[in-house]
């Protein structure tokens, strides 16, 4: 195409409506071709017959097994009482179909009816033939009835397959911004949670760290809300294959380190520019980290490295020191300090795993905590 998008088939921007017509056009094209050749062949009933039993052909689509064995019964009279020796052609586009829509067993069934009906049709219907020319007609007929419905099988199968792989699609998509969703939430909730208390706590003795820390509140609610209604307009997009937009990256890094509410030292090596799979790993890993650091160490300083470990691979290090006094000034008011362990580090790992890399966390003898990943940054991350 001279626009450089691929465009469906004809036959693929066709409506329901729309291929009923067509069938119906090709059932009467079909039944005045064969009725013409009877009508010579064997004088006018043959005609009519053979024009009969073409006609239910007309439905196939919204009646399958129904249009199947009433073109098989008259298949079989019309051969039974005029020698119509073709008359399993309209079978064999009648079993196609029931193939292409019907459930396995069901499409089995017909088969085997179809192909016995027919071959004792041939068989006993008196002919002046020998019985080898018999055998060959009935395995003829078998083949020739055989090979639509192997075909309209193949379709149906890679039809079922289809669906299945975009459901499956749809799945990973939804769990994908579930985890995002997680992540902001779990962020921004944490830092309003933490950074009110403080903020209630010196408010009488600083009050301008009071009003810093309600600014900071007011930022992290106003992110929380500008990304979860971007997400949450995705959700509603019926899976349509709608995407995030912009989502955050290295540039947001500082940003991150800013509303986080400890001091944050950052250090982002920025040459050379990561994938933009990889740019939301890292960023959605150091904002878990941070998250942690506010709802376990409070206000303790912290220090983000970001650094590449060769052209192939990113190296992520997120290192706070011992939580300082404040969270004593906090006894126990905010739920998840007695809560149990949450899905920060699951997040984090699952998120370095989709990269290929690997995550590790723990304590330091010096009584803070160290977040490490390691992300091999040469292709995007698995959906």
């Amino acid at each position: 195409m001279g626009d450089g998008e691929s465009r469906p088939l004809v036959a693929g921007r066709l409506r329901d409506g729309q291929w009923h017509g067509v069938d119906t056009v090709a059932a009467v094209l079909l039944a005045l071709a064969f009725g013409a050749s009877e009508t010579r062949n064997g004088g006018w009933g043959a005609g009519v017959v053979a024009a009969a039993v073409w006609l239910p052909v007309a439905v196939r689509r919204s009646r399958p097994v129904r249009v199947l064995y009433t073109v098989l019964a008259g298949a079989v009279l019309a051969m039974a009482f005029t020698g119509w020796e073709e008359s399993w052609v309209p079978v064999a586009v009648a079993l196609y179909t029931v193939a292409a829509q019907e459930p396995r067993r069901r499409s089995a069934t017909a088969l085997g009816c179809s192909l016995g009906a027919v071959a004792a049709a041939i068989a006993l219907v008196p002919r002046p033939v020998p019985a080898s020319g018999v055998a060959g007609g009935v395995v003829f007929a078998s083949l020739m009835m055989t090979l639509p419905w192997l075909v309209g099988t193949a379709l149906r199968e890679q039809r079922s397959y289809a669906e299945l792989a975009a459901r499956q699609a749809l799945t990973d998509e939804r769990l994908r911004i579930a985890r995002e969703l997680h992540d902001v939430v779990a962020h921004h909730l944490t830092v309003i949670a933490v950074r009110a208390e403080v903020a209630r706590a010196v408010a009488s003795t600083d009050p301008q760290e009071a009003e810093r820390t309600l600014a900071l509140v007011g930022t992290a609610g106003r992110t929380a809300l500008t990304e979860m209604r971007r997400m949450l307009g995705v959700l509603r997009s019926a899976g349509d294959g709608a995407e995030l937009g912009s989502a955050p990256g290295l540039a947001d890094l500082a940003a991150l380190a800013d509303g986080a509410g400890p001091r944050v030292e950052l250090s982002v090596d920025p040459d050379p520019p990561l994938p933009p799979g990889v740019e939301l790993a890292v960023y959605r890993i150091v904002q878990e980290a941070l998250t942690n650091v506010v709802r376990h160490a409070g206000s303790a300083d912290c220090r983000v490295k970001l650094s590449r470990t060769g052209p192939g691979a990113v190296e992520i290090e997120v290192v706070n020191d011992a939580p300082s006094r404040l969270p004593s000034l906090l006894p126990s008011r905010l739920p998840f300090r007695r809560s149990g362990g949450g899905h920060g580090l699951v997040g984090m790992r699952e998120r370095a795993a989709m990269c290929g890399g690997t995550l590790s966390a723990g304590p330091l003898p010096t009584g803070g905590y160290r977040v490490h990943a390691w992300l091999p940054c040469g292709s995007e991350p698995a959906r």
